[in-house]
């Protein structure tokens, strides 16, 4: 039976190889054809090419990598829309694939946009390798430079594609870094040239030139990142425009209000000299509040420190040097004993914990066993240390120890410096905290009130203002209580109230439509906005109709001289709009006549285009069924040649050589070798079930004969361990005891 070998193709050079029959090799490919028929749709040709051999078939896989995907669909999107499908771009060759990656770095960096087919090949690899060492691609450790450089050039798609998702993942950072590298990679210049004077006064400005640059970017991507929107900034430019306006417009009315009073510029210096002294009334009201806050707080500063100076001198009017002095060393002997005793016991203390620490730290973890036995050796040193003692206390009769009691008094009296200096521990510290928190409520208070301290009358003229603002807040708090109250009913009611108006104004506007005048309630809205608006203009025209009335009487003769001046220009006018009236009218015709040519062509061109769609997907599927029919033809001619040359082969064979017998004499020769062998097997079978009772029964003595021969070999060793010696005569043993 004659076998096929179909070998799929992956991505990475792994070949899975799979046996079927000969004759299904048709069914197989149509069977590929209909799984991968979804990839016409997609512009795909799936080829199916053969080996030399007529039983191999290399077909193309549709499993790809995420790797690949990634790319395909980035390459597919917007800026690059090269329309590929995983088929396609695996099937690239080396200097597409070299085309695809320029595009890419071309995103990065225009300078790059350029068709390598019209390129040095050696210059579009410098190029590529120049471009990647400035955007920092690594190819990694195990990778040397002429092994990149040497696949880089082949074209490896191994290679390529993993350069391909970095740039494709990093894009927008690489063309960070291919704009700032056109001002930041330095131009290097040999030293023979840069010894030359000219050459390094400009190399010295290049530099510096490249330093500003770093700031002005920094700045710009600080400004960038503040979080400043320039639609924020239009929109205020565009409400500055529009009060700029206004006041424009505000401007030009009061100039015309102004323009026919005869004293005018009398009235415009006057009203700006009041301006002038209005703004230096207001600076010199502002410097008189500077001024006053500073005398109060000068008087307030005065005010503490004769408070202070007198609190002074209150404390030193009892005081002598006899008495100062003895504070003094009093504070020195507490201080003395703190520094020299207390503080080196806390402190040799803390050392000892620390250090007890460290050990435990250093010592494995303990499991629960450990524990239990160092609790009961602890147990048992403090059992051992209280017998020791008891056994001191029993030895040593403690009636003749003289020094007992002064040892007693001085243990109390250490025990009282102690408690006495921990007392004046915890008092200092609670008159620090009490300081700092006076600090913080001194600083609270300068925050609220300034450098103000209020003291006698004042302070109880400022709780007497307190009391009565307190008792206007809570009077004010129930009047906001009420109207937050009537706030609430009256916005309940607004909402009602309008509910009921859009309900209304819904029923009105269907019964207006059911009327045929839609739209009569927003008219007359309307029109009663701009009657107001007209009755306040009328308002303003009337008290203004006096000062008008010149202004009116003027326009009305520039408008008389100016009518007189048009006359004869609006008589040549006349003809000219007629005709400009006839252009408009064949205007109008001439383009009613285009739209409707450029209607007819778009159609027929959508037409045109739907067929030419259809030719290209029936030319699609003619190919498709075009390279079946061929795969088929192909496997079709092997066939008969196959067939032929095993005819001729029968036909021509009668030397009865090896070599040139046909295919069927060499099978029906191999066929009766196996039968001779199956029958030679079959009467070694029946032999065997012949004679298995019997040599399983030999087996079975052998296996106890094997036990016996074992058992004696072990009584034997016994034996020999004990005491005597074994004497073996004519198939007799005897044992002799010593």
């Amino acid at each position: 039976m004659l076998l096929g070998w179909v070998v799929t193709h992956r991505e990475i050079l792994r070949l899975r190889v799979y046996r079927i029959p000969m004759g299904g090799a048709s069914l197989l490919v149509r069977a590929l054809f209909r799984s991968t028929s979804r990839f016409n749709s997609e512009k795909s040709y799936h080829r199916i090419l053969f080996s030399l051999s007529p039983e191999k078939v290399v077909i193309p896989c549709t499993t790809m990598s995420e790797e690949l995907k990634y790319i395909v669909n980035e390459l597919n999107r917007n800026p690059f829309n090269k329309n590929y499908n995983l088929i396609s771009f695996d099937s690239l060759n080396s200097e597409q694939l070299l085309q695809v990656l320029n595009d890419v770095l071309a995103e990065v960096d225009p300078r790059n946009k350029v068709d390598i087919r019209g390129e040095d090949p050696e210059q579009t690899t410098v190029r590529i390798l120049e471009m990647l060492r400035v955007l920092k691609f690594k190819p990694g450790q195990e990778m040397s430079a002429a092994v990149f450089c040497q696949r880089l050039v082949q074209g490896d798609k191994h290679l390529i594609h993993p350069i391909l998702e970095w740039l494709l993942k990093n894009m927008e950072d690489l063309k960070m870094r291919a704009y700032l590298a056109q001002y930041l990679v330095k131009v290097e210049v040999p030293l023979e040239i840069l010894s030359d004077r000219d050459v390094s006064a400009f190399y010295e400005e290049y530099e510096k030139l490249i330093e500003d640059f770093k700031l002005v970017h920094k700045d710009s991507q600080v400004l960038k990142n503040s979080g400043y929107s320039t639609s924020e900034l239009r929109a205020d430019i565009d409400a500055m425009e529009h009060e700029k306006d206004i006041v424009i417009k505000r401007i030009e009315r009061m100039q015309q209000k102004v323009e026919n009073i005869h004293n005018k510029e009398a009235m415009l210096e006057a009203a700006h000299a009041l301006r002038l002294e209005r703004e230096r009334e207001k600076s010199l009201g502002n410097q008189k509040q500077e001024q006053q806050a500073s005398l109060t707080h000068t008087e307030q500063q005065v005010q503490r420190l004769q408070q202070q100076l007198k609190e002074m001198q209150q404390a030193a009017s009892g005081a002598t040097a006899e008495g100062l002095l003895q504070r003094l060393e009093e504070e020195t002997n507490v201080n003395t004993y703190i520094v020299k005793q207390k503080l080196p016991k806390e402190i040799g203390i803390r050392n000892n914990d620390l250090e007890i620490l460290r050990l435990v730290l250093s010592e494995p973890v303990m499991s629960r066993g450990d524990l239990d036995a160092l609790n009961s050796k602890i147990h048992s040193v403090n059992s051992e240390i209280t017998q020791m003692v008891e056994h001191h206390l029993a030895a040593n009769n403690p009636a003749d120890d003289k020094l007992a009691p002064f040892r007693q008094q001085a243990a109390i009296i250490a025990r009282k410096k102690e408690t006495t200096a921990e007392h004046l521990t915890e008092l200092r510290n609670k008159l620090s905290a009490a300081e700092e928190e006076l600090q913080e409520k001194k600083s609270q208070l300068k925050e609220f009130a300034g450098e103000t301290v209020l003291r006698g009358e004042e302070f109880k003229r400022y709780v007497t203002k307190l009391r009565g603002r307190s008792s206007l807040y809570k009077r004010q708090r129930t009047e906001l209580s009420a109207l937050k109250a009537e706030a609430g009913v009256l916005t309940r009611t607004v909402e009602i109230l309008r509910a009921r108006d859009e309900a209304v104004l819904r029923g009105l506007a269907m019964e207006e439509a059911q009327h045929g005048v839609s739209g009569f309630r927003v008219t007359e809205e309307r029109m009663e906005q701009v009657s107001g608006e007209k009755a306040n203009v009328d308002h303003e025209k009337g008290q203004t109709l006096e000062e008008m009335s010149s202004l009116v009487l003027e326009l009305t003769q520039r408008i008389a001289t100016k009518k007189a001046q048009l006359a004869p220009i609006i008589k040549e006018l006349r003809p000219l709009r007629e005709s400009c009236q006839v252009l408009t009218a064949e205007y109008e015709q001439k383009k009613h006549v285009y739209d409707t040519t450029a209607a007819g062509l778009e159609s027929a061109t959508a037409k045109l285009e739907q067929e030419v769609q259809n030719l290209k997907e029936e030319i699609r599927a003619s190919e498709s069924k075009y390279h079946l029919l061929e795969a088929e033809s192909v496997i079709s001619q092997v066939k008969l040649d196959q067939i032929a040359e095993e005819m001729q082969r029968y036909v021509g064979n009668t030397a009865g050589s090896d070599k040139t017998k046909s295919l069927r004499d060499r099978l029906t020769q191999k066929i009766n070798e196996l039968e001779k062998l199956s029958r030679q097997l079959k009467d070694d079978q029946h032999i065997v079930k012949e004679n298995q009772a019997n040599r399983s029964k030999q087996m079975k003595l052998w296996t106890d004969l094997q036990k016996l021969l074992e058992c004696k070999k072990r009584c034997l060793e016994e034996e020999r361990q004990n005491t005597g010696t074994v004497h073996r005569e004519k198939g007799a043993e005897t044992l002799v005891l010593q």
